[in-house]
């Protein structure tokens, strides 16, 4: 019996094949690359909106524990913990009391709400760290660097801050605020129109853009609120207009005073500035917006629903209120007044 070995040619690439596959793979990355990139930053500023909502809930659940008063965006706390209105220590010698205090520590949101993935660490570092969540280069408000016992009660890391027109700082004093105006506390059925006022947004993923120059390192303030008006006799120090004085805007020029974005990526002190506006402070992180003001940003709004749009979009529509509800005296906003 005889048995026929049949001979098979085996083939193998070539160099050129190989090189036109290795070109193909290249050229589909290449495309893949950017579209995965967008994808991921959609993802996060979801992601951001989602914790902002959550936010927004529990402060839906502090209103109605509270009688619809909403909380100060900080306040000076005494040795105990606790604060008045007429009563806070000017020195400060403990930190700050912070509105997201005023929801976490009462179970209303986890502390993890405050923070958004698109912002490095999830958020500003809080003005003294305490023992965690410092950044290189910070100093607390006593010029120290570095793990120490000063704490703010505030979330370790905050991604987002509140319009001044509702959440009013500690000034409920003019010892405080150093002028003829005080903060006042603000009531949610003060609010014209809760579904196109601003309630909270978040910051500039910079966290140095909330700080200062002090001893040596960066001060955050990432305690303040955003201010986002001007007022035409004193700037923008709003303690030091006169008590009956109107005279509260939207800021000047065509801009409202909002600096095009290469100006404010990378820059410092855009929140307690006086020669720079607030809303200059606000993020624009996320995919959209427009050439001058960069990208988009969530704002929250006062009946608690979230959006995605240009911090100029809300300038331009006057989405901030029509009056600065959280200061006493002529406070709307115009003109006319």
């Amino acid at each position: 019996m005889e048995f026929q070995v049949t001979r098979r040619k085996l083939y193998a690439f070539t160099l050129i094949e190989l090189l036109v596959v290795i070109a193909i793979i290249a050229l589909l990355i290449s495309i893949l690359l950017p579209a995965l990139s967008q994808a991921r930053k959609l993802g996060q500023a979801t992601k951001c909106g989602t914790n902002l909502h959550s936010v927004g809930q529990a402060m839906a659940a502090y209103l109605t524990e509270n009688a619809g008063v909403f909380p100060p965006s900080y306040v000076y706390p005494d040795q105990n913990g606790d604060w008045g209105m007429n009563t806070q220590p000017a020195s400060n010698p403990y930190g700050y009391i912070h509105w997201s205090y005023f929801l976490f520590s009462k179970g209303q949101a986890p502390e993890e709400s405050f923070q958004c993935p698109t912002i490095p660490n999830g958020g500003h570092p809080r003005t003294n760290p305490g023992s965690t969540g410092w950044e290189e280069g910070q100093s607390d408000q006593n010029g120290q660097s570095g793990p120490n016992p000063l704490q703010d009660r505030q979330a370790i890391r905050m991604a987002y801050t509140g319009n001044a027109a509702i959440f009013p700082r500690n000034k409920f004093t003019t010892a405080l605020s150093g002028g003829e105006r005080v903060n006042v506390l603000v009531n949610e059925s003060a609010i014209h129109d809760q579904g196109r006022t601003v309630l909270a947004t978040e910051f500039n993923k910079n966290w140095r853009s909330t700080g200062i120059d002090s001893g040596g390192g960066v001060l955050v303030k990432s305690h303040r609120p955003v201010n986002p008006f001007w007022h035409i006799g004193s700037g923008s120090n709003e303690y030091a207009a006169g008590y009956d004085t109107p005279g509260f805007t939207y800021g000047d020029g065509p801009n409202y005073g909002l600096e095009p974005l290469g100006a404010v990526t990378n820059a410092t002190a855009l929140i307690d500035n006086p020669g720079i506006s607030e809303v200059n402070s606000v993020g624009r992180h996320h995919p959209g917006g427009d050439p001058y003001s960069g990208g988009t940003v969530n704002f929250l709004y006062a009946d608690m629903h979230v959006e995605k749009k240009s911090v100029l979009q809300t300038l331009q529509k006057h989405e901030w209120g029509n009056r600065y509800y959280a200061i006493d005296g002529a406070n709307k906003v115009g003109p006319p007044w």
